[in-house]
């Protein structure tokens, strides 16, 4: 069986163009060479693509399921379903309303431990853990007694034993100890984020010298603890800061109504951070007992609670893609970057995944002109439907 697997008669999205009558050469799962036709290619699997766009396979760096199921309940089940969405690495994220009380590091071992050949592969981007140390006012479940605030021997304990899979946390920079484990996890490479809080642009700025990066959801989950010192005017909060923050990126739930975000706010946010600083999210869940029911002929793409409160996302990364597309007027070129490249470099993955360029993994959607994905491409593998 031949190991070379060659893609041609597409649109491939590169970092800084969309090459027409493209031709991607892959060899053992690695892109080897980018050019553009019009000549029938030969010496492979030849797969005429049929003139449709090709680009990197989306990277989620904040997804807890697939918006049917939760991965830490079926692993394998999510994976090939969001591989079949389009979405190649995933960091899969264990949030608080989801974590046993003092049993962080148990749900980790059988995690890993339930992960199959699809799951090992799309969630090399390890796990992201949203939570316990979050502001209680701005996380909906807090009967439980998971939130909480840092607690060193814990948050050591699990860097130490899963160095590699906890790849992404993010807390509440306002929280006592809260700079601390910044600092120490950090440095062991663990992309920090601020989430679920009301920290000041003080506060913020104290994070980002300990090592945060990130800011969770922007505009989601947040306060601001200040009042201004005049009737109509304002006081900047943790969402305003970010914008002027070069050091730290924007995670965005783009969802089709603007719900999460409005199109206007992310409209600012694109031009604020520009395409460099901005991760597209789905921040998906699982659906819920409560959830009501779904719209005649079509899938929601937002979790409501019992309550009637926004509660998270049912998401796809190309169904998040598109809708900030229209919502920001950004390129092909720029979408792909927040969508796939940006997380990737953030993940310590960059040199590996998140565009078409030689020497990297032949991980790859191929989709319509509304981001309709039609295939996957997983090191040159393609997934079944």
């Amino acid at each position: 069986m031949s190991h070379t697997l060659i893609l041609h008669h597409c649109r491939a999205v590169l970092p800084d163009r969309v090459l027409t009558d493209a031709v991607i050469r892959i060899e053992a799962g690695v892109i080897r060479d980018v050019s553009a036709g019009p000549a029938r290619p030969s010496g492979g699997v030849v797969v005429d693509a049929g003139g449709l766009l090709l680009a990197p396979g989306f990277v989620d760096v904040h997804c807890h399921g697939d918006g049917a199921t939760r991965y830490f309940d079926d692993p394998e089940r999510v994976a090939l379903s969001l591989l079949r969405q389009g979405t190649t690495t995933a960091a899969a994220t264990l949030g608080y309303p989801d974590m046993v009380p003092d049993g962080i590091a148990a749900q980790l071992r059988a995690y890993r431990a339930a992960l199959g050949e699809w799951g090992r592969e799309l969630l090399d981007g390890g796990v992201h853990l949203e939570g316990p140390y979050m502001n209680r006012k701005y996380g909906a479940q807090t009967s439980r007694g998971v939130i909480k605030h840092p607690d060193p021997a814990e948050y050591r304990a699990l860097l130490e034993e899963f160095p590699g899979l906890i790849t992404w946390w993010a807390c509440a920079p306002e929280l006592p100890g809260a700079v601390e484990f910044i600092r120490s996890a950090a440095s062991r490479g663990v992309v920090v984020a601020a989430g679920h809080t009301e920290a000041t642009p003080e506060e913020l700025a104290a994070a980002i010298g300990a090592g945060l990066k990130v800011i969770t959801h922007w505009s989601n989950a947040t306060g601001n603890p200040r009042a201004a010192a005049f009737k109509g005017t304002r006081c900047p909060g943790l969402d305003e800061a970010a914008l002027v923050h070069d050091e730290v990126s924007a995670e965005i739930i783009p969802d089709e109504q603007g719900l999460h975000v409005h199109p206007l706010m992310a409209k600012l946010l694109y031009k604020a951070k520009g395409p460099e600083r901005i991760l597209i999210i789905t921040d998906a869940g699982y659906r819920r007992p409560d959830d009501p029911p779904e719209p005649s002929g079509r899938r929601r793409d937002v979790s409501i609670d019992g309550e009637g409160n926004l509660a998270g996302s049912r998401l796809t990364m190309p169904g998040a893609a598109r809708n900030f597309r229209a919502f920001s007027g950004c390129t092909l070129p720029e979408l792909f970057r927040m969508a796939a490249l940006n997380p990737a470099r953030l993940l310590g993955l960059g040199d590996q995944i998140g565009s078409i360029e030689p020497g990297k993994r032949a991980n790859l959607v191929v989709l319509d002109d509304d981001l309709n994905v039609l295939r996957t491409f997983v090191r040159g593998r393609e997934v079944p439907r």
